[in-house]
């Protein structure tokens, strides 16, 4: 396959990715997370497309000329699909095929993606960079105009969550916080929309999705991405035309009164004010370490018991753990628990720890930092295909050029 074909492929897998949420699943009436349906429709559309191609690719060219072009990463990709398939043959044996999808969507996508994504040319990963960060900003304005109108696009209940939270199309809201925030960072600069007017958008969406740690740690990591940059700026400025500023200045004024007005016209002001402190919501996340007291020696090591398992809401008030990496533990023991760890951040810390590549190492911490907020890798999720995938497009398109 060329260049050429490959990139349709990508575009294809990232925009079903994007598009084709949960909820908008459902609503088309395709059992994707709800329980029931045909086993064939868990697995979500954009996996299927990443699936056939990295077959047929291979089928085509091999095994080993495709991993050469993966070339410092080869190593760590190896390892992570290995681990990944280690995680899926236990889960097999302990759960059968009940929830094992998720793992194929969450986990293995973003390793058959980079597989692919290794093969483009720099001008289509330029492409894909730009289309992942108009997809973001997209996305985000979607959940400020949910938020002010207080309408979700796609039709969502949410019992859990006392006030109003945007889901736009990457269904649950603190799912859409997490992708949002990880990957703004590292796609601000592949539009040609100003930095201010994005950096606006991006913070008001948080603001409507509801994450609060999301928030506080994306304007960190923006912060810490742009400090080193402010006394070059200071001492020499840039160079601009007339024309270019005065469009700037325009733009700036009225991306000001545009959120001076969203905060003080809509219920993103009161959100703002009534989410800086510790609620029930924020002590849900304390109250997960409750259940690993319970575990045995022998549920650290595999995995808690089905008896343990139905009765979690017992010990913690609610049935979800807002904690992935207690999620895994509890679910699958420690030992696969590394594995897991190994299959989702392996690539990524490869990726990020070089020269040169700040973007990807904040995208990378704010990702960690933020997940570990919510059980988002614990449930069907391209937060890692979208933040993986756009690492290596930054980094691989730099040491191309």
């Amino acid at each position: 396959m060329k260049s050429e074909n490959i990139y349709k492929v990508m575009v294809f897998a990232f925009l079903s990715a994007f598009i084709f949420g949960g909820y908008l699943l459902e609503n088309l009436g395709v059992k994707y997370v709800s329980e029931g349906g045909n086993p064939l429709v868990k697995i979500h559309i954009s996996t299927y497309i990443l699936i056939f191609t990295v077959v047929f690719f291979t089928l085509r060219k091999g095994i080993n000329a495709p991993l050469i072009n993966l070339k410092e990463l080869r190593a760590a990709w190896l390892i992570s699909l290995l681990s990944i398939v280690l995680v899926i043959f236990y889960g097999l044996i302990r759960f059968g095929t009940s929830g094992m999808a998720y793992l194929v969507d969450t986990m293995v996508a973003p390793l058959l993606a980079i597989y692919l994504l290794s093969q483009l040319s720099t001008t289509h990963k330029n492409r894909l960079l730009t289309l992942l960060a108009y997809l973001l900003f997209i996305n985000s304005l979607i959940a400020i105009l949910e938020f002010m109108l207080g309408n979700t696009l796609m039709s969502a209940q949410f019992s859990s969550f006392s006030h109003f939270r945007s889901t736009a199309l990457l269904t649950h809201p603190l799912n859409n916080a997490l992708i949002t925030a990880a990957l703004a960072p590292i796609l601000m600069s592949y539009t040609r929309v100003p930095y201010l007017i994005y950096f606006t958008v991006i913070t008001l969406a948080l603001f409507a999705f509801g994450g609060r740690a999301a928030t506080g740690i994306f304007i960190l990591g923006v912060f810490i991405l742009i400090a080193p940059k402010v006394p070059a700026f200071i001492a020499a400025g840039v160079r601009v035309s007339k024309m270019r500023f005065a469009v700037i200045q325009a733009l700036a004024f009225f991306a000001s009164i545009f959120t001076i007005l969203v905060v003080t016209l809509t219920p993103i002001g009161a959100r703002i004010l009534s989410k800086l402190h510790i609620d029930g919501s924020a002590q849900a996340r304390f109250d997960v370490f409750i259940i690993l007291e319970q575990l045995s020696l022998r549920e650290w090591l595999l995995g808690a018991s089905q008896t343990l398992l139905e009765n979690i809401a017992f010990y913690i008030q609610i049935d979800v753990i807002e904690n992935y990496i207690i999620g895994w533990i509890v679910s699958f023991g420690i030992i696969c628990t590394v594995l897991l760890f190994l299959s989702c951040y392996k690539l990524p810390l490869k990726i990020a720890l070089g020269k040169n590549r700040n973007s990807a190492k904040i995208a990378l911490i704010v990702f960690i930092l933020v997940s570990l907020t919510n059980n988002a890798l614990t449930t069907k999720t391209p937060a890692l295909l979208f933040l993986i995938s756009a690492m290596y497009l930054v980094v691989s398109r730099r040491n191309g050029r």
